[in-house]
């Protein structure tokens, strides 16, 4: 009898332990949506003190901030095909930040861009990010009409 309650009492607890021991946030994607433009800012952004043209905009959802995105001299062109790669910092306030890479795709007729990545920084409160997935997937203005270039779309961060 005590041998048919044990393994089911065994069972329970390793279950337990294991809900426990796993933080519940760390199963948490965020989704958020994004407007940003590409131009020649007065000013530097966070991490690239000599850098003044990169994307910059604001990211809303499931996070609020600043993002910025500087392109890397690994960018290559295919036909019609931008293959991008970038940094990212995103501000949230309150001292608060989250960074990392993404490469993408970018094309030039349709001007649809998608991009992955990981987190490979962060703020304290944003700590178990670290590692955590990265996509973002929208449309551009067409850059022939000038700057600034204008991109719209959605970002996701998550396990």
């Amino acid at each position: 009898m005590r041998k048919m309650l044990l393994a089911p009492l065994i069972v329970c607890l390793v279950a337990l332990v294991s809900m426990l021991w796993m933080p519940a946030v760390s199963a948490k994607t965020l989704k958020c949506s994004f407007t940003m433009s590409y131009d020649v800012y007065p000013e530097s952004g966070p991490n690239h003190p000599d850098v003044y043209g990169y994307w910059k905009g604001e990211i809303t959802g499931d996070i609020d901030g600043i993002c910025y995105f500087w392109e890397t001299d690994k960018n290559y062109i295919v036909g019609k095909v931008e293959h991008f790669f970038e940094e990212f910092h995103i501000a949230l306030g309150n001292g608060d930040w989250i960074s990392g890479y993404d490469k993408g795709v970018w094309n030039f007729a349709t001007f649809n861009f998608r991009a992955y990545g990981r987190v490979t920084a962060a703020s304290e409160n944003y700590a178990y990010m670290i590692g955590n997935f990265f996509f973002e997937k929208g449309t551009t203005t067409d850059p022939n009409l000038g700057l600034p270039i204008t991109g719209t779309g959605t970002s996701f961060i998550g396990p």
